[in-house]
């Protein structure tokens, strides 16, 4: 019980949970003082940030999502494998070696495919928005570095697609480097798990041939109902932006012809 009472209280005590109690007893005051209209708004308020910080809610989003790209055990061979950027930490201070992000697993995954032989090159893609990230250079270096530091790729099997800021940025750079080399426009894409019905469409927009190879999954399937999930929180809150931003980007991709 004391192990129970231990793990629950810092959750509710959690940005998330708290700012959750706290709109439930702003409605309560609210609705005791007259003041419907502030009491409704905080019981909107409440209901939105709890189901949008539900673990329940978001494993169904993302799932909706990741279910169309199941991993594969066996991949098939690809003239290039091209990792997509969102992976590194931009090299700021205090860091002064590369570091990967919650979607590390995106370069963890390249570098197994290639060890595997299912491709000669690894393209790596990403740039930074000014504006959000000042940093020098680009994710696509630091892709590039540690996949040659860290994993033994011969700087020879690996290209860089700097300065790109979107998936469409993507796409279409990826493809000028392939007609400028000469390379035969069937890829294996590595991206999160989330991330790859967009991106899968839009490489094939360009005109690859697209073999996904998908990683990073946040979905859990087949895991019974706990406790902790009737508790909102800033993990289920971050999971269901990620989903949310992704089925935006599908929409608004498909209405301005990327897809």
């Amino acid at each position: 019980m004391l192990l129970v009472i231990s793990k629950v209280v810092p959750a509710l005590l959690s940005p998330v949970g708290l700012a959750f109690l706290l709109c439930l007893l702003t409605a309560w005051f609210a609705f005791r003082k007259g003041a419907r209209l502030a009491g409704l708004l905080a019981l909107v308020v409440a209901t939105v940030l709890y189901t949008a910080g539900s673990t329940r809610v978001a494993n169904r989003l993302l799932w909706g999502l990741e279910r169309r790209n199941p991993p594969l055990l066996a991949n098939p061979n690809a003239a290039a494998i091209v990792l997509l950027g969102g992976g590194m930490a931009p090299m700021v201070a205090p860091r002064v070696y590369p570091e990967t992000n919650a979607a590390g697993d995106r370069l963890l995954h390249a570098a197994r495919l290639w060890k595997q032989g299912h491709a000669p090159l690894v393209v790596a893609t990403g740039g930074y928005i000014p504006f959000l990230t000042n940093a020098p250079g680009s994710e696509a270096d630091l892709y590039v570095k540690t996949l040659h530091e860290l994993f033994g790729i011969p700087e020879s099997a690996l290209r860089g697609v700097p300065g790109t800021t979107t998936t469409a940025d993507d796409a279409e750079k990826t493809r000028a480097l392939f007609d400028a080399q000469h390379l035969k426009k069937e890829i294996l894409l590595v991206t999160s798990a989330s991330h790859m019905p967009r991106a899968a469409a839009t490489f094939r927009k360009q005109g690859f041939i697209v073999h996904p190879a998908p990683t990073d999954f946040l979905s859990e399937t087949g895991t019974p109902a706990k406790v902790f999930d009737l508790i909102p929180s800033a993990g289920g809150l971050n999971a269901t932006g990620v989903a949310l931003h992704e089925y935006l980007g599908l929409w608004a991709y498909h209405f301005s012809g990327k897809l």
